[in-house]
Parts: structure tokens; C-alpha cells; sequence
């Protein structure tokens, strides 16, 4: 080491040996840097894989909203068969014709049941048919001679009682 020593005599030669031992000082550093994030995302990967989990989220979001009003489709869809299945139900318990369990209202049984007890007053009491008169085969006729004569029988046995 002795056999190599210069002294330094000008402003430029001392600036030229600081200039090189803070190169390499700075490059032993961004080399112990590197060796110890090695194997770590840059800033760059990061923003790109970033950027591929939101898409990915955003896409699941949107499948999940259509699926949200899927489901609330179908459950109006349940709800109003199990209604009108109700309304039918109770229509045919309180004596009600069949095809009247459209003009019962309510959303629940308490409701759908004191609706039929109201139809079935300004109906009439006792069960109504809701067939019309079969035509006879064998001699032709009905109970009445024409077909508004059947329909006239009928009528008045089912709504003027």
C-alpha cells in the first residue's frame, strides 16, 4: 500500500479521488440493495398485477349484481305463485268458485280470508257451481230447449239464489 501512495496536489486530483470513492461506495450499496430485495416486485409489476385483481374484482362485482337482481326476480316470482295459491286455497275453503280467487286481495292468510268472507257475503252463501249444465246425450237437450235457456237455468240457480 505504501509502494502505490500519491499525494494529492491539486484541487482537481483531490476531487477526482473523492468523485471515485464515492462511486464505488454508492455501488457496493446498490449491490447489497438488489441482493437484498431480490426476488420482490418492482413498483411497476406491482401496478400491473394491481391493476388485474381490480379488473377481476370489478368483473365479480357485476356478475354478483346480476345475480342479486336474479335472485330478487325470482322471489317476487315465488311469492306471487305462493299468493295466488293461496288465494285459491282459501277461496275453495270458504266455498268460493274457483275462478273468484283472482278478485281476492291481501298478501297474507288473515288478510286473503276476510277478503273471501266479504266476496262470499255479496255472493251468496251456499257453494256455487261452476259448471254449466251438460247436454243430455241421449234425448238431445238440456234443461232448457236453447242454449240461452241453459245458460238462463244456470244463471239463476248459481247467482240468484
Amino acid at each position: 500500500m505504501a509502494d502505490n501512495f500519491e499525494p494529492i496536489t491539486t484541487q482537481e486530483d483531490f476531487q477526482a479521488r473523492v468523485n471515485d470513492i464515492v462511486q464505488e461506495r454508492l455501488r457496493r450499496e446498490r449491490e447489497a440493495a438488489n441482493k437484498r430485495y431480490e426476488g420482490w416486485m418492482s413498483p411497476d409489476d406491482h401496478q400491473r398485477a394491481l391493476g388485474e385483481v381490480t379488473k377481476a374484482f370489478d368483473d365479480y362485482k357485476k356478475a354478483h349484481e346480476q345475480d342479486e337482481q336474479t335472485i330478487a326476480d325470482l322471489t317476487a316470482k315465488t311469492k306471487a305463485y305462493e299468493t295466488a295459491s293461496l288465494k285459491s286455497r282459501i277461496s275453495h275453503e270458504v266455498g268460493l268458485p274457483w275462478g273468484s280467487a283472482d278478485f281476492l286481495t291481501g298478501e297474507d292468510e288473515e288478510s286473503i280470508r276476510a277478503s273471501a268472507e266479504t266476496l262470499k257475503s255479496l255472493v251468496g252463501t251456499s257453494p256455487v257451481s261452476n259448471t254449466l249444465p251438460l247436454k243430455d246425450p241421449e234425448s238431445g237437450s238440456g234443461t232448457g230447449t236453447s242454449t240461452r235457456d241453459k245458460f238462463k237455468t244456470w244463471f239463476d240457480e248459481t247467482v240468484n239464489q
